[in-house]
Order: C-alpha cells, then structure tokens, then sequence
C-alpha cells in the first residue's frame, strides 16, 4: 500500500521518500526535509499522538502539514486532530483527496488533477493477489491471538493483531471489497480494544476472535466471497426494555457500520417484523409482556423471519437460559456486560451467515 500511494502521489508530481514506521519516517523527514507528511493511523513503534507533533515540529515557523490516512476507528481521526494533523475522511478517490489535502497545508493554488492518473482502479491481478495472501496474514493474526492468553503478552499480542488486521481491511477497502472491509475492520477494533485495555481479555472475547478469523478465512474464496451484499444496508432490530441497553447496543450496530432500530416490548417488535425484514433480531430474555424466550417463539412463525439470526443479550446468564434460548430458536447468547467491539463483531459475523444461508 506504501509503494500504492507513493506511485499515485509520484503521479501527481510529487517527489515521495517512503518509510514504514515513526521512528523511520521521522528519523527520513528529519533529513528530507518534506513539504509535507501523509500517514497511516495504525504505524509500528511510535504513538500517533506522539509523532504528529514531532514531524509538525520539523516545519519551524510554518508547522509541516501532517495528513493521516482513513482508519475504521472514529478515535483515530479524533486523536489525530487533537494532535495536530489533518485526517482524511474514506473517499471515493483517496489519491485525489491525499493531493487536495496536501495542496490545503501548503496553500497550493489547486490544480487540475490528471484524474486519468491519479484514479485508482482494483485491477484483478491484485485482488487475486491480494486474496491469495491473505492466508498467511490470517496465520499471523492467529499466532498473535494465541499470544493474548500468556501472561504479560496481551498489550503487545493485540497490537500486533490490530496492525494486521489493520492493514489487511484498508487494502480490501481500495480494492473495493466492503464486506472484508467491515469484518476485517471490526477485528481490528477489539484487537486495538485489547492492545489498550489488556485487562479486559477473557475467554469470551478470545473466542469471538478466534471464529471471526475462522469466519473471514471462509469468505476469500470468489464463490462465497460475490454472494455477500454491503452489510452497511442492513437492518439489525434490538429489542430490550432497558433504555440505556438499547442505546448500548445500538452503538455497537454503529460502530459496526450497521444499521438499527429499537423496540422496548414484545408488541412493538412483532409490529416492525410484520412491516419489514432485518437481517439480524437482538433479544433481552427478561421483557414485559412475555418472555423473550416466548417471543422467539413467535418471530420463529412468521415466514419472512424463519431464518433470520437471532441473539439473546441478558444480565441472566445462566445455563438454563443457554439451553432455552436454543430451543426457542435463537442461535447465540450473549451475558452483561459484554464488550461493545466484540457485539459488533459478532453481529457481523451473524449477518453475513444470514447472507450466505448458513444459519
């Protein structure tokens, strides 16, 4: 991707050095002496919050302009502004908004771009490529999840998880691949959860992970990979009586670019599934009116939600309410409190099984 975006800018009639960590991009800027820097959010070794104001520094009078890359994780474009750069938004064309970027921190009197060259197109070599590689990058993320669960190894194991799994949902968004975009986008962000927080690794999250690397390695191939739809138009309804609940999850739903839609009782979700499909059904087992056990039940009945995914989400997590929750039909279970990257990841993980009939 670093020889994708030097080409591209070399293109555009910029000279391009290229380094592949902080300390080697600051160690070459400071040598260089750049107009401007454009990079990643997800770099080996030093901090983003740290590196931002030493390259901006090498400027003097006039700070260099520091342009940071797309990331999937909001707190990125976030931590970049506070430090001082300027974070690019997921375009349609990243190279032409990189060029515009740099021509707005040098205040550059914009240009004609040679759109010709500057547009990047996914050719199939490099899908092929691409996808043919993405084995061993799923290898590695594994070695580094098995790493998690030893002692004093979880904030470097998961660093290096979320820096794979980084790099492989940035290449499939340019080549266009959404669905292992998001998925692979949604590791990322647990894998970075656990790099920062190592104490919240349990067995739980460690297990989400292990099948979510499973799972994507079952959608690489061309016959499983062009049935998956964008799973940014899918309707997820979440059904919880507790208000903060249903705002919790739903933030989940979002972070997972997925879209939802609340209900508080067991009437008001038998109305939306009457009206509309959804293509994933979060349940609380303790709901008035009836249990959710009990509304499985019915939402089982109803043609167009035969099939549909169904997930229980309660504080009672007992393995008596494991054992009903399948036989009512619901096909996963989830205990309070839960990690909110690892909902998403899961709720991924079930639509695009919902999307390919494998539930």
């Amino acid at each position: 991707m670093g020889h994708l975006f030097r080409d591209k800018l070399e293109d555009a009639n910029f000279a391009v050095a290229l380094a592949h960590d902080g300390e080697a991009g600051l160690k070459l800027a400071g040598e260089g002496k750049p107009d401007a820097v454009v990079m990643d959010s997800a770099l080996p070794g030093l901090a983003m919050g740290k590196l931002i104001p030493q390259l901006k520094a090498l400027g003097g009078k006039e700070p260099l302009p520091v342009i940071v890359l797309p990331n999937a994780r909001p707190i990125f474009a976030e931590s970049a502004v506070e430090a001082g750069g300027v974070s690019l938004a997921r375009g349609v064309n990243p190279i032409s908004d990189i060029v515009e970027a740099i021509q707005v921190g040098l205040k550059m009197e914009k240009t004609t771009l040679l759109t010709k060259n500057l547009v990047f197109q996914a050719g199939d070599g490099w899908l092929k490529a691409s996808l043919a590689a993405a084995p061993e990058v799923l290898a590695a993320a594994r070695r580094a999840l098995h790493e998690i669960n030893r002692e004093g190894q979880a904030a470097a194991a998961g660093q290096e998880l979320y820096q794979r799994m980084h790099c492989f949902a940035e290449q499939m968004a340019l080549l266009g691949q959404r669905p292992l975009h998001y998925l692979a986008a949604q590791i990322e962000a647990l894998a970075y959860d656990l790099s920062t927080f190592p104490e919240q690794v349990n067995p739980s999250i460690v297990r989400t992970l292990s099948q979510s690397l499973d799972f994507l390695a079952t959608l690489l191939p061309d016959a499983v990979r062009n049935q998956l739809k964008d799973p940014g138009a899918a309707e997820v309804l979440v059904v919880d009586d507790e208000d903060g609940a249903r705002k919790i999850i739903m933030a989940a739903m979002r972070m997972a670019n997925l879209k939802s839609m609340a209900a508080d009782t067991p009437t008001t979700a038998l109305s939306a599934l009457g009206v509309q499909g959804f293509e994933l059904i979060f349940l609380d087992v303790g709901l008035p009116e009836m249990s959710g056990f009990e509304l499985c039940t019915k939402i089982r009945m109803l043609p167009q939600h035969e099939k549909t995914p169904i997930v229980f989400i309660t504080g009672m997590a007992t393995f008596q309410n494991r054992v009903q929750s399948s036989l009512s039909g619901g096909n996963d279970f989830v205990g309070k409190p839960f990690n909110i990257s690892e909902l998403g990841l899961k709720a991924l993980i079930w639509v695009f099984k919902g999307q390919l009939g494998q539930v």
